[in-house]
């Protein structure tokens, strides 16, 4: 990818990427109902509305829930990559783009992970991934934001510069 962005964690990428999309408040972000606590946290702290859909038997995103959930204030899709294992990236993007949803990755579990030989994090507009304790690559904390588009890219630099430093406790 063009633009990657460090943070201290997986969930304050994810948060740096919603609140750089500026969305209206309570705008709906589709999610998968089986992921960790720190996405939907990142979503309610950009005061956006999670709705959480099915998950299918390899445990992504079930298609077929997520096309009946999908309404006019969807704005966004998170797809995460469970356990290492690319979910259908080819039909979530084209259910993205007809419903003009912002795709965002989730790779806190699938460093290195290919889907028809192009790595995840590189198919939607933005992604985050994690390198917390229980991540392929663990710096004990720490995370990072991607994306191709200049404009996000802008965006997510801003919200990344009024975050601050941690203190050096953390």
């Amino acid at each position: 990818v063009k633009n990657a962005f460090s943070f201290n964690s997986g969930r304050s990428s994810l948060y740096a990427i919603l609140r750089a999309l500026n969305l209206e408040k309570e705008s709906g972000v589709l999610m998968q109902a089986f992921t960790c606590n720190a996405v939907v946290n990142s979503i309610l702290w950009a005061e956006l509305k999670p709705i959480y859909v099915d998950c299918a038997d390899n445990f992504n995103i079930d298609i077929e829930d997520l096309k009946r959930k999908i309404t006019p204030q969807t704005k966004v899709l998170i797809v995460q990559h469970t356990f290492g294992l690319p979910a259908n990236i080819d039909e979530l993007k084209l259910i993205a783009e007809k419903n003009s949803l912002i795709l965002i990755e989730d790779c806190a579990h699938a460093l290195g992970a290919e889907w028809g030989g192009h790595k995840v994090g590189t198919f939607g507009d933005s992604a985050f991934f994690s390198f917390s304790r229980d991540k392929v690559i663990s710096s004990v904390y720490g995370g990072m934001a991607v994306t191709n588009d200049p404009s996000l890219a802008e965006k997510i630099q801003q919200a990344k510069g009024k975050f601050g430093m941690p203190g050096y406790f953390w």
